[in-house]
Formats: structure tokens, sequence, C-alpha cells
């Protein structure tokens, strides 16, 4: 169990042209932990970004199994005991990866009755797309993510759909922890697949071990691959050595999500 992974947007002209698409509907970014999650009758099966299974919390399990639907296949994220939903894949016989996304949103819709669930809204049209965007400026949202409404589901990173983080945010590797102070040193691959020293974080005693995988927020990265006033946010279970690719990084000079608006 695979799902769809987004692409990440890297100029402001890639950035405008999604918004000015019809094609593309807007949609808030999350920060919480992937996860597809199936009902089948009395059991309730998740996997995350990897496709490995993985938990699903207790609170979680049982406010799927209050749906009267005996078998059903979503896509979100869990993030802060909330599941924030924004994809059905099937619901009882019907396998719904074949159909395009704006009908697969269509029946997600009455899920939203579940209170544990938090259905992610879509915007359509430029005007729309345009004060969605300023509204997730405006209260610090992670991000947008274009959907492409005749998209049917992919597997994996299929290019089909992107995201827009409106922080420098990047996952990397540990690759040494200090024996007495709280620090640790990143890593992140290189396209030759070497891995390169990145940056010294603060990270609590204890938390992190060599070759646990982080992710961290910071300003910029200098032209010599290094990460500016990097802030540690979380340790990630659900990632692999490809997810700490170098090209994650942001270097001064590029444009800001906060130009965007002003572009159209």
């Amino acid at each position: 169990m695979l799902p769809e992974l987004l692409t990440r947007i890297k100029t402001l002209e890639e950035a405008v042209q999604l918004i000015l698409d019809d094609d593309y509907l807007a949609q808030e970014k999350r920060d919480g932990e992937r996860l597809l999650v199936r009902r089948r009758e009395p059991q309730v099966e998740g996997w995350n970004k990897r496709g490995h299974p993985t938990e699903v919390s207790s609170r979680l399990k049982s406010d799927l199994l209050s749906v009267n639907v005996e078998l059903f296949v979503l896509d979100g994220e869990y993030e802060r005991s909330i599941y924030c939903c924004w994809d059905l894949l099937q619901v009882e016989a019907l396998d719904l990866r074949s159909l395009p996304y704006q009908y697969r949103y269509h029946v997600l819709k009455p899920f939203a009755a579940c209170p544990f669930l938090n259905i992610l809204p879509v915007w359509a049209g430029r005007q729309d797309k345009r004060e969605a965007i300023a509204q997730f400026l405006q209260r610090g949202a992670e991000g947008v993510v274009f959907k492409n409404r005749n998209a049917t589901y992919r597997s994996g990173r299929a290019g089909q759909h992107y995201k827009l983080p409106f922080e420098k945010k990047a996952t990397a590797r540990i690759r040494t922890v200090h024996p007495t102070k709280a620090s640790a040193e990143l890593e992140m691959l290189e396209e030759n697949g070497r891995w390169l020293p990145v940056s010294g974080v603060k990270i609590e005693r204890g938390l992190v071990k060599p070759g646990d995988y982080v992710e961290v927020r910071f300003s910029t990265a200098s032209t010599n691959k290094r990460l500016v006033q990097p802030v540690f946010l979380r340790k990630r279970t659900d990632c692999c050595d490809l997810d700490c690719s170098v090209q994650q990084l942001d270097y001064s000079g590029r444009w800001s999500p906060n130009n965007l608006l002003a572009e159209l």
C-alpha cells in the first residue's frame, strides 16, 4: 500500500502556472505523519509514506469503526490526534483509484460527518485559489498543495500533484551525536551517492542516534550546501536515505512564497 507522493515546486513561474491552470485545485499542505488507512469490517490497518505497515492509534481506529461503511481506504496525514484526509481510494467493492481526483474527492465528502476526520477543503479557479493561499500565508500554514482534478491515483512520486512549502524544511540523517552536549551533526545525500555533512543542530540528549532521520527547519543554505540556522523539529520514522537528498535545499536568492501573490 504505497501512497502517491507530491512533487516539490522550485520556481515562481511553476507556482503561478498551477494557480492559473483550471485543471489544478488548491489545498492546504499539512505537517503530520503520512497515513494511509484501510478499514475491512472490524479491522483497521495503516501504512506510512514508504508503504510500510504502521500503527493506527486506538482513537482513530474507534472513530473509523463508527463509520457506516465496512470497507474503505482513506489517504491523509495524522496530525496532533486529528486525521487530515484528502482522498478516498476504495469504498465497499468499488476501487476508485482509476477515477479522476475530483470524483474521488466528491465521494469522500460524506466522511466529514465523522468527528475525528478533517476533510481538507479544495479551491478551484484562479481567484479562489489566490484568496486561499493568502489566507494560508496569513495564519502561518505549512504550505499549499496543487492537485490535478483529472488525475487517477498513482502510487509513488507520480508527478501529478505538487507541493509549495512556505518554510524551508528538509529531512536529514544523523551523522554523529555529541557524547556530552545536546547536539548532533546532520548529513545529506549528494547526487553521487556520498553523504555530506551539512550542519550541527541542537537536539535533546538521548533523543536520536547515528543513522536516525530527522526533520529540520532552516533559514537558507550556503553555496557549499551547509544549512544556515537549522532547528530540529522532529524525529522521522517513515523516511529512508533517498528522502535526505541535497535537492531539498533552498538557497539565498531564490523566490519567497510571499512574492507569489504579487505575480498574480
